[in-house]
This record gives structure tokens, sequence and C-alpha cells, in this order.
């Protein structure tokens, strides 16, 4: 028997391919509202004390269990919505302490309470496994900035999550927020917020326990509704006094106070409940109920929020919907989660007593009601929760069988964060036997771009079928293969992309299925470093790509097809492939989404490449973060490249390091050496334009150290070429800054020679233009005219500027020569070498230009917006002129630990100061309201 709910909910669906999408969802709306509770008494204070917050971003109250807090924040709640404002709420558990589950939950809040602002926020969360969470609470907020309703975001019981990521993305929501967002938490415990940050600026209103206490009047009010009775001054007075206004302790009396007519002994025994509830209440509440019920209640005790097809299916009765209203009727600690009396919970003290007395009186029948719990969750699609009752009855099996069979599903729908969260759940042992299980880990383990982790997850599965410890068939052979080509593909092994891509797709797997998708994709990213550019668009002709495919693996594969027209130096067509790419995810997801920063990248390139730095600046625009975390290696070294010269050249040096330091380390951690090579070249060219050649060579050391900076290309066709390209030029580089011309010269044209024979003439281009001065530079004049026609020959059909005008006067000189001798060089048109010409004094005029506005304005850099929230809570105090001794007290850790962050913090920075360090950290700050408010603990020294 397979009990359902008694009237189905949007997050119950009925049947099992449904459940897929649940899982996926992996959400409990339930949480979206506040409980319910049956008898209320208005707190006037409280709200009182709230209404600060109607000109504030945050309010925090925090108070142990007990005091209410959850009831005033409804009732806040209520108020906010009567006046008109948007109230968006969510109430936290101990599961939800992942980035991914608490965006989630956030975004679901703003837009149920807002009627769908959000909703791009949460395809970019759904769409990309890597996506931080905050670029989607960016998209969030600039959707939030287009409307001017107050929205007051209430995240009760946030203490309970612990993941330093989720803290950090709180803040950076809170720092960023526009002015009618506000934030209200509820705790019960301080919140890991810099809230010293906050109370600076006016900007926190606080309530802690002393303001949610009941007075005299509310403990009466209370009282005469629960219990249905009046007590005098003298009980009163002595009931308000024994409890200390505590709410729990004043329902714990009156529950007593309903049956026991002696007002001093309740009171006498609330007094010691408070050091032992539990006692007190096997004593006063739960003795006095019937059987039927105790039982109830020990058998419901292990769920978190129940409704009663489920309660009935633990205990073995139909009357639970009864149970529930009568339990609810004597305020038995029970509250509504819904307005339909569906969804119940018991309050925390009350189920932290129940599992307790579970546990001592009935402690063997515990498994059997996960596994019951587990059975029905299962059975009405709740995948989340029925897991963990699965995991908890000892039941590995059927939870492994749960997650293997809606892994693959949500890992073709993009949504890979979920499998990764649940795998994580299960224990060892339930991987065994199971490719399919194992199988959907590599894949998300790989999608996710965690490329190392990935490799060997595959590499254990190919061991264990080659020992016979895993049987396979040949479904699972083509997913291995596939899996295979994918980790080739994102780990730039271009050409055993192209042999495995190729393999798969020779395989016939099912035509648009998530197998064949990959294929293609791997095969194309292969054909793309393999000169197989015609093959490549008769597989994109006959590619339909469906409305109905994920977005991101749409527009990575459309992104493909424009990077085997981008090697092939087709710019013209690689952008236009490019912008259809990119319409297509901004007109799906917004210009945020990860998916856009995939053809963004490579666009970006080729704008740069034309001059048309505007449209570069767009495209770049708030996508960098984006880019590290969501791209694979292409786009993401194309924006690197490319922000990193547009600084330069703007005379920010500074942060085209940093931006560059901060790229290389993604690239070390994924092991993407090909990254990590151009990353260290362009600090060696760049360090070469600001005239800093100790900042070039030491990065040349750094090269030569990581790759065969001074060997032979590699033999085989792939993506290597240009790892050994990026070397070799930042070589010739050096040896050119060194005076070394005729050695240059020599290695710039074995780079343009293997360039140009492997089919790849923009990279070649690039290569001739440094060596063609070289030539010059050697007394080769001849020579470095043919080598540069060459690239004018090339560039005039493509559109190339920045080749040129990058590589600095000495090429205006060249071009002169070339203008001269028209018949000579009749594939260079003067209409062309007069807009290079052009291009180069519109250059140095902006060069100019540049370098006043850089000498003028703040130490602002990129990497301001990388800071911590601990860190920008330091920066905070060093600019209120704290010392380090007064900043570690008001902390209450250790001065050196303030020390090592202020250390960190510089280096983020690009500054030797502290007056520098928070003029770049804070320059764009939040304002304060007006007077300062000290957060609560903190010190007083100044």
């Amino acid at each position: 028997m397979n009990p359902r709910p008694e009237r189905r909910r949007r997050d119950a669906p009925a049947d099992h391919a449904a459940g897929a999408a649940a899982l996926a969802a992996a959400l409990i709306h339930t949480r979206l509202a506040p409980a319910h509770a049956r008898e209320h008494v208005a707190r006037v204070a409280p709200i009182e004390r709230l209404r600060a917050g109607l000109d504030r971003k945050l309010t925090v109250v925090c108070a142990p269990a007990g005091y209410g807090k959850s009831t005033v924040l409804a009732e806040w709640r209520t108020a906010l919505l009567a006046q008109g404002a948007q109230a968006a709420w969510v109430s936290f558990d101990d599961e939800d302490d992942e980035p991914s589950v608490f965006a989630a939950y956030v975004i679901a809040a703003v837009m149920e309470a807002t009627g769908g602002v959000g909703l791009r926020a949460q395809q970019q969360l759904r769409e990309r496994a890597v996506l931080p969470i905050h670029v989607a609470f960016a998209e969030l907020l600039n959707e939030l900035a287009a409307s001017s309703t107050p929205l007051f975001l209430f995240l009760d019981d946030i203490d309970r999550l612990e993941a330093p990521a989720i803290h950090e993305a709180l803040f950076s929501l809170l720092r960023y927020a526009p002015d009618h967002l506000h934030l209200v938490l509820g705790c019960r415990s301080t919140p890991a917020l810099p809230l010293s940050y906050f109370a600076s600026r006016d900007q926190l209103v606080w309530l802690d326990a002393d303001t949610l206490r009941f007075s005299r009047t509310e403990a009466a009010e209370f009282v005469r509704r629960v219990a249905g009775k009046e007590l005098g001054s003298a009980d009163l007075e002595a009931l308000v006094g024994a409890t200390e206004g505590w709410v729990s302790g004043l329902q714990l009396a009156a529950l007593a106070l309903r049956d026991d007519a002696d007002a001093a002994q309740v009171v006498r025994r609330v007094a010691r409940a408070r050091g032992g509830i539990a006692a007190y209440l096997n004593e006063n509440v739960t003795h006095a109920l019937p059987q039927p019920v105790r039982d109830f209640l020990l058998a419901t005790a292990i769920l978190d929020r129940m409704t009663p097809a489920l309660c009935n299916a633990l205990t073995g009765r139909d009357d639970a919907h009864a149970m529930l209203e009568w339990l609810s009727a004597r305020n038995l600690f029970v509250k509504t989660l819904d307005g339909e009396t569906q969804w119940f919970r018991y309050h925390a003290l009350f189920s932290h007593y129940l599992r307790e007395e579970l546990l001592v009186r009935k402690p063997q029948t515990v498994p059997d009601l996960h596994r019951a719990a587990a059975r029905w969750l299962g059975a009405a699609g709740l995948w989340p929760e029925a897991v963990r009752h699965a995991l908890a009855a000892g039941e590995v099996g059927q939870a492994a069988d749960w997650v293997e069979s809606c892994a693959m599903e949500l890992i073709a729908a993009s949504d890979v964060r979920t499998v990764l969260n649940w795998i994580a759940r299960l224990p060892d042992s339930a991987f065994e036997g199971r490719v399919r299980l194992r199988l959907a880990h590599a894949w998300a383990l790989a999608l996710s771009l965690q490329i190392v982790a990935a490799r060997r997850a595959l590499e254990r599965i190919e061991a264990d079928i080659d020992n016979g410890a895993l049987a396979i068939d040949d479904v699972a052979a083509l997913d291995v293969l596939a899996v295979r080509s994918l980790v080739a593909g994102l780990a730039d092994d271009s050409a055993e992309s192209l042999r495995l891509g190729r393999q798969v797709l020779d395989a016939q797997p099912s035509a648009g299925s998530w197998v064949e998708q990959i294929g293609q994709t791997t095969l194309i990213f292969g054909l793309s470093y393999a000169g197989g550019l015609e093959e490549m668009l008769r597989l994109r002709a006959r590619d339909e790509a469906s409305e109905h495919e994920p977005l991101y693996s749409n527009v990575y594969r459309r992104s493909m097809s424009g990077l085997g027209e981008f090697v092939a130096g087709r710019l013209h067509d690689a952008s236009n492939t490019f912008e259809a790419a990119l319409r297509i995810a901004e007109e799906r997801a917004g210009r945020l989404c990860a998916a856009a920063a995939l053809p963004a990248g490579y666009l970006g390139a080729i704008c740069y490449e034309w001059g048309d730095l505007a449209r570069v600046r767009e495209l770049q625009r708030e996508r960098l973060p984006i880019a590290l975390q969501a791209c694979s290696l292409g786009p993401m070294l194309r924006f690197a490249l490319t922000a990193a010269m547009d600084l330069a050249h703007t005379g920010d040096f500074s942060g085209a390091y940093a931006l560059l330091r901060d790229v290389e380390r993604v690239a070390a951690g994924r092991q993407w050496l090909r990254l990590q090579v151009a990353c260290l070249g362009a600090q060696v060219r760049i360090g070469l334009m600001a005239g800093n050649l100790t900042h070039a060579h030491r990065h040349g050391d750094a090269l030569r150290a990581l790759s065969d900076f001074d060997g032979q290309p590699p033999p085989a066709a792939g993506s290597a070429i240009e790892t050994w390209a990026f070397a070799q030029t930042a070589r010739a580089r050096l040896l050119m800054s060194d005076g070394h011309a005729r050695e240059a010269a020599d290695a710039f044209g074995a780079v343009h020679r293997e360039l140009a024979a492997r089919g790849v003439p923009w990279f070649a281009a690039q290569a001739a233009v440094p060596g063609a001065l070289a030539r010059h530079a050697a007394g080769h004049e001849e020579a470095a005219l043919a080598l540069l026609a060459d690239a004018l020959a090339y560039g005039q059909r493509n559109g190339l500027v920045r080749s040129f005008v990058d590589e600095g006067e000495g090429v205006v000189t060249l071009l002169s020569a070339i203008a001269q001798t028209p018949a000579r060089f009749a594939d260079v048109s003067p209409w062309y070498l007069d807009e290079l010409k052009s291009a180069f004094a519109g250059a140095a005029a902006g060069a100019r230009s540049n370098r006043q506005k850089v000498a003028a304005r703040p130490a602002a850099s990129l990497a301001a917006n990388n800071l911590s929230a601990r860190e920008v809570e330091i920066l905070d105090y060093v600019a209120r002129g704290l010392s380090n001794k007064e900043i570690a007290r008001a902390l209450r850790v250790a001065p050196e630990t303030i020390k090592w962050h202020l250390k960190n913090i510089f280096e983020k920075l690009n500054v030797n100061s502290r007056i520098q360090a928070v003029r770049s950290g804070l320059a764009f700050d939040m304002p304060s309201v007006g007077r300062e408010t000290r957060a609560p603990g903190e010190d007083t020294a100044r």
C-alpha cells in the first residue's frame, strides 16, 4: 500500500516521472511561509522596535529556543503586507546548509512574494552547477532594482546554515542590495555576518531575548487565551517572575492551569522547568494525555513536518487528521505550516523532547518508523525527505535506487547540483555494483568542472569493469565512452576528445539523446584544433537544437561550432555564430546567465581585435566572475587575455596583474596548462609594456618551470599547439627586450611558421607582427616587410586592428615602408593601411587620456569585489581609525590574525598602505543612515 496525501500539493507529485522534476526543484514549499500559531497575542513592544527596520538594510532577532522569535517575525510580516510591502519568507533547516540549496530557497521566496521577480536568477541557478551563488544573487538584485516596492526578506533559523559560502553570499546580497530591499534574520545565536559593518552605518536593528520577553499584560492575555483563566495580580507577578517572560514557560504554565486550579503550585513547577523541560513535560503535559495520543506523538517524532496521510502511514491508524487538529486545538506545541491545515510541525523544543523520549521508550521502533516515512515520501515524490529517512532507516539500497533512477534525467536537464548533493549523502557501500549511479557521479563531477575528481571516478569505474567487480551492458558502455570524451574535452585534450567523440557517434546513440549531444560537442571541439572545419560545418548543418534542450548545453554546442571558425581564423563567421548563441542565452535567461558567458568570451576577443572596445567592455561587464566559475577553458582564456590587455592599455597594470593571477589560480586548480601558460605569458607581455622588466622575467622563469619553454611544437594536431605558442611567444618577447633581436626573430618565425602550417592564420598573424619587428631590429628589413605583409593580407580580410596596434609605434614605420611600394605588396590595400594608421593615432591619444584618468582616480580594482565578509569588516574598522589591537579586541581574535587578514587585503587590492586599502576596498560602499550604532558585543575601544 502506498498512501498519498489526502490533497495533492505542488511539492508532492504523484508519479515517478514527475519525481525527477521534484528532485530537481528539491524545495519544501511549506518553508516559504511562517507556521501558524492557533493562539496569538499581539507583541506591541517588539513590533515597535522592528519598525526601525523600515529604513535599514538588516534586522536581526536573536534569542534562544522558546522565546517566540518566529511568531514575532510572522506578526511583523503580516503587518508589512497590510502596509502594501512585499514580504518573502524562508524557514531553514540543517539540511539546507549547501550554497545552491540556500540560493534556491531565497530566490523561490522572492519570486513567490513578488509575483515572479527572480525568474532569471532561478534559471541561472538551475542551468549551471558551478555558477557561484553570488552571481545568481547579482541577477536577482538587478531584477529587484527594476521595482520600487519595499521587499522584506525573512530568513528564519539562518544560524542553522554554517557554510562559509552562504555567509559570504548573504553579506554580498546585503552590501549591494537596492534601498527597498531589507533582510530580516531570525536566529538562536549571532549570525556569522560582520554586524559591526552594518551597525557603524546605522543599518542594523537588533532584537534579543530581553526584547522578546512577555510583559505582565501580554502574559495575562496569553494565559487567558490558552488556559481560559484570569490570574490574580500576585499569581501573575509570580508567573512572569518565574518564567522571566519566556513564552514557552508561559505555555507550559497555561497548559497546566487548564487542569490545575492551584496557580501557585503551577508557578513553582514552571520555575523548575527551565532547568529540565523533559521532566516537566513528562510530569505535567504528556502524562495526562490519553495513551493513543502519546503513541501518536512518539510515532511521529521523527518527522520534520507531517501531513495526516504520512502520520497514518507511521501509526497504522486512519485518524491522524483528527489527532493533529486535537493537538493543535489544545496548543500542544503543534503548528500548521499552510493555510489548508494539510502540513504541520512540532515546536522545536517539543520535537527535541519527543525524539529523546522515543529513543528511551521505544528505540527498537525507530528504524521501522524511518522506513515507513521513506516509503510514503518516496511514493509521494518528495525525494529529498524520502532519501533522508531511507538512510536513517539503514535502507541504503532504497536510497541509492531513488537517486540512481533520477540522476541522469536531472543531469540531462542541467540540474547537476541536486545530483551531487544527494550522492554526497550516500555511504560508500551504496555504490557497490551500481554502474549507473557511479556513472552519474562521474558525469556530475565533469559537468561541474571538477575535472580531476571526474577523471579519478571514471578510472575507478573502468578498473572495476576490467576486474569483473562491475557488470556493464552496451548502454552503460556507451555512457562510459561519452563521459570519457567529455572529460577529455574539458581537460583540454582536443586530440583525445576528437577520437572519443567520433567513437561515441559511430556507436549511433539515440537521436537527440544526452549521449549524442555530448558526442557531437566533444567531436566539434576536437575538429576545431585538427583542421576539421568542413566536417564541423556539416555536423552543424545536421544538428537541430531542440527548444526543450537545456540552455547551457544548447549554447555550449553552438559556441563550439563558433570555436571551429574562430580557430580557423574566419572571424566574421565566428562572430555571427557567437552573436546568435549569445542572443539565445540572453533572451532565455538574461545577460548574466552562465550560458551567455560562453560565447561572450570568444566574441569579446574578436571585438577587441577589431578595436571595438566599447563592445568589449559591454560584453565583459560583470561577466568575469561568472567565467571564472562556470566557463570551460576556452572562453575563460579569451575573457582573461582580453580584459587584461584592455586594462593594461588604460594604464591599470595592477588591475591586469591581479586579474591574471586570479585566473591563473583557477587554472592551476583545474590543471588547465594552456590557461596557466597563457596567463603567465600575458604577465610577461604586460610587464614589458609597463617597463617592469623584473616582473616580466619573474613570470618568464615561472613559464620555464611550468612548460617546455625552449622545446619543439607538439607533433600531433590539437589545442596543445596554443600552449606551445604562448610559451614561445613570451620567450621571444623576453629575448627582444634583452636586446637579442636575432634570436627573438628566429623564435617568432618558428611560431609563425608552425601556426600557419597548422591552419590557424589568426594566431599566426599575431606572431608575425612582433616577428616582423624583431627582424627589423636584427637588420633584416626585407624579411620584416614580407612577414608583416603576410599578416596584413590576412588582416584586411578579417578586420585585424589590435594585433598591429598593440605591438607599438614600431609597426607604423613598417606600414609606411609597405605603403611606399604598393606594387610590391599588391595584396595589401591602401585603405587598410590608412585605417591602421588612424587606429594607431587614436590609440596614442587614448593612452594619454587614460594615463591622466588612472593618475586621478583612487586605486580601486576588480579585486575589491573579491574581499570576504571578514575582510570587509576589518577594512571597515580600519576606516574608522582602529588599531590592529583594537580590531582584534572587537572581533575577539588575536592581533596576529588581524595582521594576516590585512596582508591578504593588501595583496588582493594591490596596495601598500591602510589608507590606500580603504580607498580601494570601500570606495563605493553602503552609506550610513545617520547615527552610529554598535553591533552586539562590539568593543567600545577607540
